[in-house]
């Protein structure tokens, strides 16, 4: 409890207040409970108290006498022995300082010698002085040691004081007798060494250590600093005071205010310097002395050799304590000389402070400067100061303030006579210091009470630093309506940065812009050149050739012959050239221009130029493209590591495992950062050849490296909710918790998503409303997107309609992508509810999908009217056409499959044509097209007939899937490299469909055992769906040994079992949720009722044909031989009569019974692209 009173002086600690005993004191004691709960009596540290806030407060403690005092402060000793009872008062008798300035010992020893060495800060003790005995032994209490000084006279108590501590004189210095007591660095206070412990007995040498203690200018040393200065002569202390003061000032302790102030009483005027200015009147707005601190700072405003920054902090620290106080005296004592304040801060004072460019030959701009420069008039004068009172901003309540001081306080200080012009300059700092703290309702309406121009200034300059982006925007409207108000450039380059982070549809986006971009018209005449980047970038960034060429072209003409640089030799001069290229994914066209700054401007490409190129052909998916470009880049020593995240997202989201771990690797021997692209690169890698574990240990060592950003979790996430794996997806966001990882945006999107894909659509709609109405996580357009994107794969049309209607009135507007996924919604119209359904004839809800996407592309009726569209002005290549992933792509293939289902087929080619022409640049059908448009051209011409366009379509499909998907890791002659990446292996599922449907009409078995051969050859995959197919038609072809083996080799180890005998076995009757939730992924392979029912009948067929047919018997036998599983789940059947069962069995076949648990009936072939890739 001592330790904690005595601590609470002042930041030195309990060290400063009581100086280290002459020995150590190593044993401790606990206290026991029962002190806590009685308490003791409070320590007596009033004079102490006195001594530290000297000058601050009037402390008398009453009409007590010193004597009655001096039992007051005894009593503290019953305390201290109470504590410790053994040594407490031995204890306390060596913390008594033998000082020259204490008030019990004496001031000067025989012939005017005294100490040199005093306690650093003047502490009364509560005991009186004891001995000290270097023997150790008890010392004794010196009861005179308390007893007043009478002049300079040595009374029988300091005798007696000098006699018990045994200070003898040896070659004329003092020097304390230590004897056998040890003096160590440990028992010394802090800031005064072993050697300080000596005696020093002349100005010379106090002058001296205040010196040394000065030049090395250690805060610690302050108690030191005042010693020696307190020792010095008068004439010494006049030198040193200002040093002193200076030293004092720089330490920021709270408890020198009172030294300071006392030295800067002392120093005259001319004396004042601008740090002596600032630290004086610091120190008395410290000490409560608020009018001496005002006096102060009239007398630096006709101080002409103080320069504008003090007096700028002496205003603030008195205008921010005028408005801490309770009353409004200061703040009108002070505002009272505002003319004087006005005149010093005017034009010409700052001016004055233009020392650097005297000597400049050519000035003339400067002669007029009001003409040329009002904004430097606006903020070089009195007001403009406002943003350099800090202390004024952190006044509490400081917004509340500025809003009633126009119904109040300005009242009451105008009764006083202060002008009209000072009132409206104090309001306007209120409300300009208020912005900075207050809350975003106060923001408008504060900036409404003085329609100050610098005021909007100054918080459009921070508002997008503060997160306050939409706010901003508003504020921004406002400003640029006033009348006569004209935006600075930085204001218009910050607005700019607001606009653009804003978390709005695009459409809202661009009207700010364009806005903006007129303001710079319509105020400066001519954007900046920072503008014009900033501009060319975002354009450039949303693919806007035209924009871009139109806004480039410009910007070169205005400043191509500027006088600060070669704009063409800027670093990224002609990055947004290749930028808009590389985002519209044309490869050919950025190495056009790429080779042009080399070649024919001669400027050798820096890292930016190989970085844009490379994303080229990233976005343009052509893999060779992007790897040789890669190797470019290492050989020129370009490489960094946007260029490693760059091609390794690329490699590991196509699957190349091996690949991308090479590349890390190599990255990590050049010294490339493992940043968030390159470990999410990893992650890609992993979940795409379903290695999720090593993945989830990718995450977890990033996490434990430091590396908190949610980036590389959301990846794993994203992969576990398209496996509609719910379990996995909650067991990573517990883990996410744990290891500190905090939720974005995106990670709330793939938790929606996951909910979604596995049919949990209601719980991800509530938890959409819960956010919007809670403010759980921000809600952006993209949040509703995926959960809509995701209830079409599912097949839940009225939950989309719902889905969009909660968005529409939560304030969201319509965008082009969720009013293509309510158009995808109408077309799944025949799953609708009833009462939805018969609203409108079928023809009328396909009409009002197509015409829905007709307004969002702005595409006619008919194909007649194609010279209404403009085509692109460069044309494509055809390198990733048919893998590549694009919006457009997306839509119109989404569109031509919902079509070609509802069987329109003319609508459908139609849309084929139009897609050809707008996006291809070409009305032939020559061109390759995106793969699900081509999947869906193949189902059209199968249904209509068209067998060889449909052999031409797959022959045509197939070549171009072989070259595009083709892994990096693969090595010609090396079996167990993967010859198509892992992304890519299942994406011929829809066209050998198609194909195998086609095979089959005609009966061939061998045909489509040969194509699944040659598919499964060239490294790819086949689906659930068409391994099934792939069964049923071997069966009904007769060919029953292939589709047996098949089935219990590929199928039947994800089959669960009949659902009748789980029941009659009296086991849970339902399969776990996580595998029902699995079971729907088209990758999960397993066996349908369908085929098993077909396997069934051929079962039978041959057992019927065993006894006349040796061949029969010969294949039954060695199907029950080889196929286990298939047999046992044919034998076990039992009838159920369902329709399906009839169709395929017939009524009278068998007594089998089977479960209604057929294939989800779900299309694979449509729109599957969006929750097939990463997002994030």
């Amino acid at each position: 409890m001592l330790e904690k009173t005595a601590a609470s002086l002042e930041p030195c600690g309990f060290q400063r207040v009581v100086p280290g005993a002459t020995q150590s004191l190593r044993t401790t004691r606990r206290l026991r409970t029962g002190f806590w709960k009685h308490g003791a009596a409070d320590i007596e540290l009033t004079t102490a108290w006195q001594a530290l806030m000297h000058g601050t407060f009037d402390l008398n403690m009453g009409s007590a006498s010193e004597e009655n005092r001096g039992s007051v402060l005894n009593a503290s000793s019953f305390l201290l022995d109470f504590l410790y009872p053994t040594g407490a008062v031995a204890f306390m008798r060596r913390l008594t300082p033998t000082t020259s300035i204490s008030t019990s010992c004496p001031n000067k020893l025989h012939n005017g010698r005294r100490f040199a060495i005093a306690a650093p800060r003047l502490y009364t003790p509560s005991l009186p002085r004891r001995q000290v005995d270097p023997s150790g032994t008890e010392p004794t209490t010196n009861q005179g040691a308390h007893k007043p000084r009478n002049g300079a006279s040595t009374s029988e108590g300091d005798a007696a004081y000098m006699e018990g501590t045994k200070v003898k004189e040896e070659g004329g210095t003092l020097t304390p007798p230590l004897g056998d007591i040890e003096v160590n660095a440990e028992s010394m206070e802090p800031g005064i060494t072993v050697d300080d412990a000596n005696y020093i007995d002349s100005d010379d040498d106090h002058v001296e250590a205040l010196g040394n203690l000065l030049e090395r200018d250690d805060p610690e040393k302050a108690d030191l600093v005042w010693h020696h200065y307190e020792a010095l002569d008068e004439q010494s202390r006049t030198t040193y005071m200002s040093y002193v003061l200076v030293f004092l000032s720089k330490c920021g302790r709270l408890s020198d205010s009172w030294k300071i102030s006392e030295l800067f009483h002392k120093l005259p005027l001319s004396q004042w310097t601008n740090q002596i200015f600032v630290a004086g009147v610091t120190a008395e707005i410290n000490l409560q002395n608020d009018n001496q601190a005002l006096e102060f700072f009239i007398k630096g405003l006709d101080h002409s050799a103080l320069n504008l920054p003090p007096l700028i902090d002496a205003l603030d620290l008195l205008l921010a304590s005028a408005l801490r106080a309770p009353a409004p005296e200061l703040l009108r004592n002070l505002w009272q000389h505002y003319p004087k304040m006005a005149t010093r801060w005017d034009l010409d004072g700052i001016m004055s402070q233009f020392k650097g460019i005297a000597s400049v030959p050519s000035l003339v701009v400067l002669k007029d400067i009001r003409k040329y420069y009002p904004q430097m008039i606006a903020r070089w004068n009195f007001d403009g100061i406002t943003s350099q009172l800090k202390r004024v901003a952190l006044v509490p309540g400081l917004a509340e303030k500025a809003l009633e001081f126009q119904v109040r306080d300005r009242q009451g200080l105008q009764s006083t006579g202060l002008s009209q012009e000072a009132l409206d300059s104090l309001q306007r700092i209120l409300v300009r210091r208020a912005l900075e703290s207050c809350a975003d309702a106060q923001v408008i309406p504060l900036l409404n009470i003085t329609k100050d121009p610098l005021a909007f200034e100054e918080f459009l300059r921070e508002a997008t630093n503060r997160d306050k982006r939409k706010l901003g925007t508003e504020v921004y409207e406002i400003y640029r309506d006033l009348p006569g108000s004209v935006p600075s450039h930085p204001v218009l380059h910050d607005v700019f940065k607001a606009y653009n982070g804003l978390n709005a549809p695009m459409s809202i986006k661009y009207a700010g812009l364009e806005l903006l971009w007129g303001d710079w018209y319509r105020f400066h005449t001519t954007p900046s050149y920072r503008a014009f980047q900033r501009y060319l970038a975002f354009l450039a960034s949303r693919g806007e050739t035209k924009r871009v060429y139109e806004l480039w072209t410009h910007f070169i003409e205005l400043y191509r012959d500027g006088p600060i640089r070669n704009i063409l030799e800027a670093d990224d001069t002609f990055a947004h050239l290749l930028q808009v290229h590389a985002v519209q994914g044309e490869a050919e066209e950025a190495q056009r221009i790429f080779d042009d700054v080399s070649g024919r401007f001669g400027i050798e490409p820096n890292q930016y130029y190989w970085s844009i190129l490379l994303n080229a052909y990233v976005k343009a998916n052509d893999y060779d493209g992007a790897i040789s470009t890669f190797e470019k880049i290492v050989q020129a020593g370009k490489a960094n590591e946007y260029s490693y995240g760059t091609i390794m997202q690329m490699a590991g989201d196509r699957g190349d495992l091996g690949f991308t771990i090479d590349l890390y690797r190599q990255g990590l021997s050049v010294g490339v950062r493992a940043n968030e692209a390159v470990l999410s690169s990893l992650v890609d890698a992993y979940c795409q050849n379903g290695y999720f574990t090593a993945a989830e240990h990718v995450c977890v060592r990033a996490a434990k490296g430091g590396n908190i950003k949610p980036r590389i979790w959301n990846k794993l996430i994203n992969y576990h909710a398209l496996r509609r794996d719910l379990a996995a997806l909650n067991r990573v966001l517990n883990l996410m918790v744990k290891s500190n990882i905090p939720y974005d945006q995106f990670t709330h999107q793939q938790l929606l998503l996951g909910l979604s894909l596995c049919r949990q659509s209601q719980h991800a709609v509530n938890l959409l409303a819960v956010a919007l109405k809670d403010k759980i996580f921000e809600v952006t357009p993209e949040h509703f997107n995926i959960v809509i994107s995701a209830l079409l794969i599912t097949g839940e049309p009225d939950s989309v309609l719902r889905v969009h209607k909660l968005m529409l009135n939560h304030g969201f507007p319509s965008s082009s992508e969720s009013l293509f996924r309510l158009t995808q919604a109408l077309g799944q119209w025949k799953k609708l509810p009833p009462h939805q359904r018969t609203q409108l004839k079928g023809t009328e809800w396909l009409g009002k999908a197509l015409r829905s996407f007709n307004e969002i592309y702005g595409l006619p009726s008919s194909t007649d009217n194609l010279n209404q569209l403009s085509s692109p002005s460069v044309k494509r290549s055809q390198v990733g056409e048919l893998l590549g992933r694009r919006i457009e792509k997306t839509h119109f293939s989404s569109m031509v499959y919902m079509f070609t289902q509802l069987r329109d087929f003319a609508s459908a080619r139609e849309l084929v044509d139009i897609y050809r022409y707008v996006f291809q640049g070409q009305q032939d059908s020559d061109g390759i097209l995106p793969l699900g448009m081509l999947n869906s051209v193949m189902v059209a011409d199968f249904e209509e007939g068209h067998h060889d366009r449909v052999r031409e379509t797959w022959d045509l499909l197939f070549e171009i899937a072989k070259a595009e998907a083709r892994s990096a890791d693969y090595v010609e002659g090396q079996p167990r490299t993967a010859k198509i990446s892992a992304k890519y292996r299942h994406i011929l599922s829809g066209g050998l469909a198609v194909m195998q449907k086609l095979l089959f009409t005609k009966k061939d078995a061998a045909g489509i055992q040969s194509l699944v051969s040659t598919v499964r050859s060239e490294g790819f995959e086949i689906d659930s769906r068409n391994w099934n197919f792939y069964v049923d038609a071997l069966v009904q072809l007769k060919q029953y040994k292939g589709a047996f083996v098949t089935c219990e080799k590929l199928l039947m180890p994800n089959w669960a079992g009949w659902f009748v005998l789980r029941s009659k076995d009296n086991v849970r009757n339902m399969l776990p949720i996580d595998l029902r939730r699995r079971g729907t992924s088209p990758r999960y392979l397993r066996p349908t009722t369908t085929t098993l029912y077909r396997l069934a009948k051929g079962y039978m067929e041959l057992d019927r044909l065993g006894p006349w047919s040796a061949e029969a018997a010969s294949t039954l036998e060695e199907i029950e031989k080889e196929c286990v599983q298939v047999v046992r789940a044919v034998k076990s059947m039992v009838r159920v009569h369902s329709n399906l069962e009839y169709e395929i069995l017939g009524e009278d076949e068998v007594d089998m019974e089977t479960v209604d648990f057929e294939y989800d009936g779900q299309d694979y072939e449509g729109d599957t692209s969006r929750a097939e890739e990463p997002m994030n």
